[in-house]
């Protein structure tokens, strides 16, 4: 379907010649400059807050949380930052910046855009995958977006309590936690403006923060002149191999260190989620620009002080600052951990939103918060559960040092299917051979294997946390997506059944069990049903399905209205369609018609905006000429219609739609009184002559109870505030 956005300009050129070509041409440019400037910026602050604030607790990290050390000597400082300053460089900069954010599907990062990468190349390639290995991959996407819902529930009180903790007053632990409750709280309630407003905000603050940290590493080098050159041979790699031989904490030890290393990475996993918030180049710019020289001066720095001064290492980053800047290096801490929580949620947003058109999640409310950018997405149902999750934890641990237990399971998990399907993208997207394949992947699975493996001590302690709450966000995704297929199974063998009836007895199916087009056109054609004067519309989601809720009402009063539209909702990858685009219009035998909707996804469909109304009262003003059951149609935009009852008793409205018995419909006369909207409200049970397993039924009532609390058709599509009715049915599978 092509896009239905009109563009600026054609195919004349500008007004007075050739001569303004230039000046247009200098003003793209420049407004193409200033746009990738503000996405650079928006990057910073929203993309790198969570590795921009790892300086506050990294080194603590290693040496007091793992390590169990309060007095490293300068060579541990020196090859912790070696281990530091490649970490950054390969897992950040080399895995993810340069190679895994060049895979995305629609402008869209994260496992899922790997995923759909995947299955779409192979459907285009004539080389279609596999069951199982469509299942596996499927699944991956499913447990990457599992994994960083679990990472997300601990990065936002970890960052704050982490930099509450450089406050230079004596203040209590509860005190803490009230004030990192207030602080979270802030952070939820201004997601709804979306990443573009938020990012205008804390880009600025960020860079200030960055600049700040470069500025206060460059002083510690300074200050240590012997330090700083100690230090600078953590630059070269043989010091890693140093550590890991000859060092203090070598073998063993140098391997459980990598639980500590990794907090310096965290949020490389948002990093590419948020991919479809700002785009590649924006990204890339900001980490190579600022981020990374700024991070990298920051932990040399650092490293000094800590070898002129290594029982500094409880509290490394606030050791390092000088007595008279210690208040406006905490204020400002405080904000870049507020900021810093932002790469996750938004992250979370955008796999939210790609899981829902990978049909693994329930309806949920997607709001596009900026038309030119397709990614930023705000979700409102995943905002709050995720901000009721972190003020748990901030209140059940309490401190930062606590919930540093829980956090890196999640995060290498992320890497290592991240890796896992860039190898599958490297073979059958982009056709690489074998050895090449193997030459890039091989190092960056090693690495995310040993940082893995470090961190998987940490469930013992308390790293079964966000283990626990992603095993069960993953089995609610599988669970749905079961259903799901459960239910497109039983709809297929409907189809067939039916098909099969017709061509074989060429007579009308029964109308309380009618399933598609054509079986509804023979029933009516055949079938002595009263009709009504009544219009209604049968919401449904094929526009090839007849729902059940038509032959429930035909059975339940034994008449139909006159005039059914069957209508289906369907969103576009663009963020408006015009109205010549809007509707695709089809009238079929015995006053049926069928009726699809196109939506941009910049287009909510909320009560206030009445789209749905408006577009079918438009559609009905052009065909009601020559269809004139569609005449009662007109008035749902509102116009020369005089204050419907927001809502009235499902059994009122339906004895309504059967008002007028068979005289309305011999009559030949149409109310125009208005329309019902009939919505569809399932109830799942197991197939009551089937054996079923205790873990099928389980299965049955967690899908039926993620669909039931699914944000509501009349909701999603904004019709409460019209004559509506909602018919129960039941659908077993």
């Amino acid at each position: 379907r092509a896009p239905a956005v009109e563009l600026g300009g054609g195919a004349e050129g500008p007004p007075g010649g050739a001569g303004g070509a230039p000046k247009e041409q200098d003003a793209g440019r420049a407004f193409r400059a200033g746009h990738f400037a503000a996405l650079v910026v928006g990057a910073t602050g929203v993309v790198f807050g969570d590795i921009g604030t790892s300086p506050l607790y990294t080194f603590s990290g290693i040496f007091v949380d793992v390590l169990k050390t309060n007095d490293p000597t300068p060579e541990d400082v020196r090859d912790a930052f070696a281990m530091i300053f490649w970490a950054l460089t390969f897992v950040v900069g080399f895995k993810y910046v340069c190679i895994v954010m060049s895979v995305s599907h629609h402008g869209e990062g994260g496992t899922f855009a790997m995923t759909s990468k995947i299955l779409e190349s192979s459907e285009q390639d004539g080389k279609p995958v596999g069951k199982t290995m469509r299942a596996a991959v499927t699944f991956l996407g499913m447990l990457g977006l599992a994994l960083l819902a679990g990472d997300g529930c601990i990065t936002p009180p970890v960052s704050v309590l982490g930099a509450l903790n450089g406050i230079p007053l004596a203040i209590s632990a509860d005190a803490q936690v009230a004030i990192a409750v207030v602080v979270l709280l802030f952070v939820f309630l201004v997601q709804r403006r979306g990443s573009d407003f938020i990012g205008r905000i804390a880009g600025p603050v960020m860079i200030v923060w960055f600049a700040a940290i470069a500025a206060l590493g460059i002083y510690n080098l300074f200050q240590h002149p012997g330090a700083a050159k100690l230090v600078a041979h953590g630059l070269n790699p043989s010091c890693l191999v140093s550590f890991w031989t000859q060092g203090r904490y070598r073998g063993a030890d140098a391997w459980r260190s990598l639980a500590g290393v990794v907090l310096s990475v965290t949020g490389a996993e948002a990093l590419y989620a948020d991919l479809g918030h700002f785009g590649r180049g924006p990204i890339s710019a900001a980490w190579f620009g600022l981020v990374y020289p700024c991070l990298v001066v920051q932990y040399m720095g650092q490293a000094a002080s800590l070898c002129v001064n290594g029982r500094g290492v409880n509290n490394p980053f606030f050791q390092a600052v000088p007595r008279e800047m210690l208040w406006p290096m905490t204020i400002l801490a405080v904000f870049a951990a507020v900021i810093a929580s932002q790469a996750m949620i938004s992250g979370l947003f955008s796999l939210l939103a790609q899981a829902q058109a990978f049909k693994l999640v329930p309806r949920i409310l997607v709001l596009h918060t900026n038309p030119d950018q397709q990614g930023q997405v705000y979700i409102p149902e995943a905002n709050w559960a995720l901000c009721i999750a972190c003020l748990a934890m901030t209140i059940g641990f309490k401190s930062s040092d606590s919930l540093a237990g829980a956090y890196g399971i999640t995060v290498t998990s992320t890497f290592l299917i991240s890796s896992i399907l860039l190898w599958t993208v490297m073979r059958r997207v982009w056709g690489w051979r074998m050895l090449p394949a193997l030459l890039l992947t091989v190092p960056i699975a090693v690495v995310d294997a040993a940082l893995w493996s470090a961190n998987v001590l940490k469930i013992v302690d308390s790293g079964w946390v966000p283990v626990v709450i992603s095993v069960c966000l993953c089995f609610l995704m599988h669970t749905y997506q079961w259903g799901r297929g459960r239910e497109e199974s039983v709809m297929a063998r409907q189809l067939e059944a039916e098909t099969s009836e017709l061509q074989r007895q060429g007579a009308p199916v029964a109308l309380a069990t009618v399933a598609t087009l054509p079986g509804l056109q023979a029933a009516l054609d055949h079938s002595l049903l009263a009709r009504t004067g009544k219009a209604a519309v049968f919401l449904t989601p094929y526009e090839w399905r007849v729902p059940r809720t038509l032959g429930a009402l035909a059975s339940l009063l034994g008449s139909l209205p006159q005039t059914i539209v069957l209508l289906s909702v369907s969103f576009e990858a663009v963020p408006f369609i015009s109205d010549e685009h809007r509707a695709a219009f089809t009238a079929l035998s015995s006053g049926v018609y069928s009726v699809v909707l196109y939506f941009g996804y910049a287009e909510p469909l909320v009560a206030g905006t009445r789209a749905v109304h408006k577009a079918l009262a438009r559609l009905a003003r052009e065909h009601c000429d020559e269809h004139p059951g569609l005449r009662s149609l007109t008035t749902l935009d509102g116009e020369n219609e005089a204050s419907p009852m927001a809502s009235r008793e499902a059994g009122a409205s339906a004895a309504e739609l059967g008002a007028g018995g068979r005289g309305a419909a011999a009559s030949g006369t149409t109310d125009l009184q208005g329309s019902t909207f009939v919505v569809s409200k399932v109830h799942y049970a197991c197939f009551p002559d089937a054996k079923h397993g205790w873990w099928n039924r389980v299965r049955v009532a967690v899908y039926r109870f993620l669909v039931t609390n699914a944000r509501s058709s009349i909701r999603f599509l904004g019709l409460e505030g019209e004559e509506t009715v909602e018919i129960s049915v039941v659908r077993f599978v």
